[in-house]
């Protein structure tokens, strides 16, 4: 191996001089500098020589960390980093003679999170390509990677330029100029491929992260050098900080802070949390729960951003939410303030006065929550073995002996509206067998209550107690609900009129606000009480630190249209994402959404298209290929409309040209051929388009449209004699199509704004752009909007419209001059599910559809408004 690699070089750079961060390089990570790192991850590749290249300031500090490691210090300019390099090359080249430098292998000491297994496959890729003057794996994260440069290039480079650039940072030296040197960029293989990444250490916010994934790796007993797949854990773990912000507010109850400090203690080590509380709103009522958790999650200055903000408030208002939101994706839980229409995913876990099904077809309110599941609450494990009455009782109510029953009252862990002890003391008075939990007991109380009543300031684990008693008496809470999963009867009093409302609507026995006189309880017990059915003994505890954990990995989106400058209003919530509407250009978008994006690989038109379809993407070829002769005609209609029939010559030199944008396998494009046209595709996937070079020997080229490149490659069998294969070289030209088309892949794109401008690049005036996508103004969007955006898949970030598409095109330069109903459904039709398909019923209603333009999908097709003259 070293005999392979004979005169290569680690050269790592630093100096203490950092602008942003200084005297990085020394910074504590796992009790060992930066620096030390490392060095020390990098001291297994296979290279004869490793080297610290610093500056002269720096060596003092830097030389007994590098030869403890093995390394030669080499000094030199702290600016001319270019220079510095090649002191070092020349250093070598003296020292050891016998075997000249031939590659360096540049590692800089701000990336302690390198993927040393890419860099190993660099090396042997280098060598593999005939030592070409400058390699490198692109679409690594961000520090993650290094470059290989040729020693002697590297030299000549640095004597023959002059910019200030290339001198601060090697590389460009050589990379900046192609038509000198030889420089390889490969696309990394994809299990190191993670350009959205970063690891570097760059500022003091990259340094604390970089503490977090170190933290992670040791915890998880990971050796170093860390493999990829550790540090991309580890990031993940890093770059997801979830902060909870829970109420704190007196007379707001104890429940909100016992809830987040349960979710921070069960969801440590597996999420980076944060417990948010203003140091002016420390509570006094709750200081030894949060003694109970590590105090170096507490926190009185909020974060500059986060990947979730957990709001557990009881009530925000919009200016507080707008404060939120600036710093990440906010989910509110239990949410009863102003603030809630705001929030990206709404999670009601207790009933409340808003809460609506959000199942229903109705359901289209930005107060509806995203997800309404009281078995979220973390209901007791002990409970009743037998339940009288829960499941035998005609109207579910209860009347209850006072000498035989035990009561628990208990009005929340602040008590701040002291209702406890007089009603302790009326229902002893009743001959209930009474105990009673009050934060605020004092010596005096129990002296009053003279034996007749069991004061508690607190029990431990009271959820796991709460079986030992019959009847539970307490406010709208936490332990109502808990007490009806432990097998308890529940009567709710009411410090406040709107705990009295919730405890109505959730279907408890309630008594209005303030302290129940010994009437007003002798009548609720003659009446019976209630019981509620929407938590029950039987009932199963839902996972909310899991939930929790799964939001984390959501994402934020904003109009695709108008981007960072538009605000939008939720249209509708539903488990899995929240839909809006833009303010400004009317454009329907995914705002927030848990799941992850598709990757379009074979997977995708295989297996995937197949549950959908029944059939893969190959199996369907031909059908879709009809299809593109279908939308051909509309589209050589339009043009010899545009450009023929409206002049009295043709503006072409050449053949018409249309590029297909996501093209997949190409039967489109296939189409287009047949049509006369000279087609191109391109697409994402990369084996499509082999397929549409190899199989169908059409042109095509992978490309993340809107980013083109400037040429690409057409590969085709000779004509006149048949035998051997040409090439040919061609230039992707603004204003050089005739048409641009996309079927059902604009949805797709993010940025809708910079597609639409590039199509509008592309097309010559007068040229036609054509695309199809799911219609809102279709039969199911219509008459079933939450269907329609619930079952939108997770990968449609736009949502088109027929009512506001011409507007919308309009913004960009085009005109709608044609729009196909397509997809239409009869079955979707409400009383129509059972119609047996091409019967006659299925017939009239299909008729009607089309009538109306009720399809589910829509062909677009519109002229990029311009003069012809502006050809000529």
């Amino acid at each position: 191996m070293i005999g392979l690699y004979e005169g290569t070089a680690v050269i790592v750079q630093a100096r203490l001089s950092s602008k942003r961060l200084v005297r990085k390089a020394l910074l504590d990570l796992g009790d060992k500098p930066i620096l030390y790192r490392v060095l020390d991850s990098v001291r297994e590749l296979p290279a004869e020589h490793f080297i610290l290249a610093c500056d002269t300031n720096s060596k003092k500090e830097f030389q007994p960390i590098a030869e403890s490691l093995g390394y030669l210090c080499v000094d030199g300019s702290e600016e001319d980093v270019l220079k510095r390099f090649c002191d070092a090359v020349e250093f070598v080249n003296s020292k050891f003679s016998k075997t000249p430098l031939k590659a360096i292998i540049r590692v800089t000491a701000d990336n302690p999170f390198l993927f040393v297994q890419a860099a190993e496959a660099s090396i042997r890729r280098y060598f593999e390509l005939g030592e070409p003057d400058y390699f490198t794996y692109t679409g690594l994260p961000h520090g993650s990677g290094i470059e290989i440069i040729k020693a002697d290039s590297l030299l000549k480079a640095a004597s023959e330029t002059d910019d200030e650039y290339a001198h601060e940072h090697v590389s460009p030296a050589i990379y900046g100029h192609p038509d000198k040197y030889r420089c390889v960029r490969e696309t990394a293989p994809p299990a190191w491929y993670y350009p959205e990444l970063r690891t570097t250490v760059d500022t003091a916010e990259d340094y604390e992260k970089a503490k977090e994934i170190y933290k992670y790796l040791i915890i998880g007993k990971k050796n170093s050098p860390f493999t990829a797949a550790d540090i991309v854990e580890a990031l993940s773990y890093a770059d997801r900080l979830v902060v909870f912000c829970p109420s704190v507010t007196p007379g707001r109850g104890s429940g909100h802070l016992h809830r987040v400090c349960d979710l921070a203690r069960s969801l440590l080590g597996k999420l980076r949390c944060l417990i948010y509380i203003p140091e002016s709103d420390y509570p006094n009522f709750s200081k030894a729960l949060l003694n109970s958790i590590p105090s170096d999650i507490i926190v009185n200055e909020f974060p500059k951003k986060a990947a979730l903000i957990v709001l557990d408030r009881f009530k925000t208002s919009e200016d507080e939410m707008a404060f939120f939101k600036n710093k990440g994706p906010v989910l509110v839980i239990d949410e009863g303030g102003t603030g809630r229409r705001l929030a990206d995913f709404i999670l009601d876990i207790l009933p409340s006065l808003d809460n609506v099904s959000s199942s229903d077809d109705g359901a289209m309110s930005e107060w509806v929550p995203n997800l309404f599941s009281p078995e979220l609450i973390s209901l007791p494990v002990n409970r009743r073995k037998q339940i009288p009455g829960h499941r035998l009782l005609k109207n579910r109510k209860i009347h209850l002996a006072p000498k035989k029953t035990k009561v628990l009252v208990v009005c929340g862990g602040e008590n701040s509206y002291r209702m406890t002890l007089p009603i302790a003391q009326i229902l002893a008075s009743l001959k209930f067998d009474v105990s009673a939990i009050d934060i605020n007991l004092g010596f005096e109380d129990i002296k009053r209550f003279d034996g007749k009543v069991k004061a508690f300031s607190r029990i431990d684990n009271l959820k796991e107690r709460l079986h030992e008693w019959d009847l539970v008496v307490t406010h709208y809470g936490f332990i109502a609900f808990e007490a009806l999963a432990a097998g308890c009867y529940v009567l709710l009093v009411s410090p406040t009129d709107y705990h009295y409302k919730l405890g109505l609507a959730a279907g408890f026995t309630s008594l209005p606000a303030g302290i129940p006189s010994v009437i007003d309880f002798a009548n609720v017990f003659s009446h019976g009480i209630k019981i509620p059915n929407i938590i029950t003994p039987y009932s199963e505890s839902k996972d909310l630190p899991s939930l929790i954990k799964n939001l984390s990995f959501g994402s934020r989106h904003l109009c695709p249209v108008c981007g960072e400058d538009s605000t939008s209003e939720i249209i509708v919530r539903t488990p899995d994402r929240t839909m809006g509407r833009c303010y400004r250009c009317g454009m329907y978008h995914i705002s927030f959404i848990v799941s992850p994006p598709n990757k379009y690989t074979k997977t995708y038109f295989f297996d995937e298209y197949k549950a959908q379809y029944g059939k893969t993407y190959l199996e369907d070829f031909e059908s879709i290929r009809k299809q593109g002769m279908r939308r051909m005609e509309i589209i050589d209609k339009l043009y010899l409309d545009i450009f023929y029939r409206k002049r009295e010559y043709s503006i072409f030199d050449g053949e018409k040209k249309l590029i297909d944008i996501g093209c997949a396998y190409g039967p489109f494009v296939l189409a287009a051929k047949y049509s006369g046209w000279y087609a191109v595709g391109t697409d994402i996937s990369e084996a499509a388009v082999k397929y549409v070079t190899d199989e169908l020997k059409l042109p095509a080229f992978v490309s993340a449209f809107p980013a083109l490149p400037e040429s690409y490659d057409y590969i085709y069998q000779k004509q006149m004699t048949g035998n051997g294969f040409e090439s040919v070289v061609t230039p992707i030209k603004d204003g050089g199509f005739a048409a641009v088309t996309m079927w059902f892949v604009i949805e797709h794109f993010q940025d809708l704004d910079s597609v639409l401008k590039k199509v509008n690049d592309l097309l010559m005036p007068g040229g036609i752009f054509a695309f199809s996508t799911p219609n809102l103004s279709g039969v199911t969007g219509t008459f079933s909007p939450y269907k329609f955006f619930a079952e939108s898949p997770a990968d449609h970030y736009s949502i088109w419209d027929a009512k506001t598409v011409r507007d919308q095109l309009g913004m960009y330069g085009f005109k709608v001059l044609k729009i196909v109903s397509t997809g239409h459904h009869p079955e979707r039709f409400r009383w129509c599910k059972n119609l047996k398909k091409n019967g006659l019923l299925w017939k009239i209603v299909l008729s009607i559809s089309k009538m109306f333009k009720l399809g589910d999908s829509m062909e677009v097709y519109a002229m990029k408004q311009g003069r012809l003259e502006d050809l000529r």
